[in-house]
């Protein structure tokens, strides 16, 4: 049976070819107010595709926002990063699942950013940006926080015991200004740092996985002799 969401990517080598797309077009997470980026990228392969395939599968009642697809592709260009940075740490991202856009069951039509998939472990990932407003982007975060507590919730109380549900918000912020052609290195070095925290998060998850099937532990027991 079929989960019904944006994209179900089984491996990391799913995410690449949707991800390869956006670095085709140099995508950069760019200060601009999101209508002025939907205006400048609606045209492209990658922002219709997303569009297209959100409408086709009806994810929601509610209608699809413009800007919407510019976050998606703002979140998936750092999801990609974190997803190497982990594959470079030894990280078997071969054996991780990704889940965008997940409406949750009986979650009245909420949707998740991402859900990561590692063995018995969830991991309900949202982003938000600090962008122009900082005391909104704070009020933002503190929403994104109190959703992904309720997304992490209802998943929780659905699924059987023994599956590990977590949920982690990272908040990034723009990298260009498309207006100036400069990059924000300040930015840039933030939503860096922001990455290593969130791969280290995931990394140390994934480890108690993996240090707590049986066949580890077995083997653990014969270092000791």
């Amino acid at each position: 049976m079929a989960i019904k969401c944006l994209y179900l990517f089984k491996e990391m080598t799913e995410v690449s070819l949707l991800t390869n797309e956006i670095e085709n077009i140099n995508w950069n997470i760019e200060k601009e107010y999101l209508k002025e980026r939907v205006l400048y990228y609606q045209k492209t392969k990658i922002f219709n595709q997303l569009k297209k395939d959100f409408l086709e599968k009806k994810l929601t009642i509610w209608p699809l926002k413009d800007e919407e697809v510019i976050t998606w592709i703002d979140t998936l260009s750092l999801l990609s990063r974190v997803l190497l940075s982990l594959f470079k740490q030894g990280v078997q991202t071969n054996k991780m699942s990704v889940i965008m856009e997940y409406p949750i069951v009986f979650g009245n039509h909420m949707r998740t950013d991402y859900l990561l998939i590692y063995d018995r472990l969830i991991i309900v990932l949202e982003f938000g940006m600090f962008n122009q407003d900082e005391k909104r982007s704070e009020e933002r975060y503190t929403k994104k926080l109190q959703e992904s507590n309720s997304y992490r919730q209802i998943l929780d109380n659905l699924l059987k015991p023994g599956v590990d549900v977590v949920n982690y918000v990272m908040i990034y912020r723009p990298e260009y200004n498309r207006f100036q052609k400069s990059k924000i290195h300040e930015n840039i070095l933030y939503n860096k740092q922001e990455i290593e925290k969130l791969v280290k998060f995931i990394y140390h998850l994934v480890n108690i996985q993996d240090t707590s099937t049986p066949l580890y532990q077995l083997e653990y027991f014969e270092s000791l002799l």
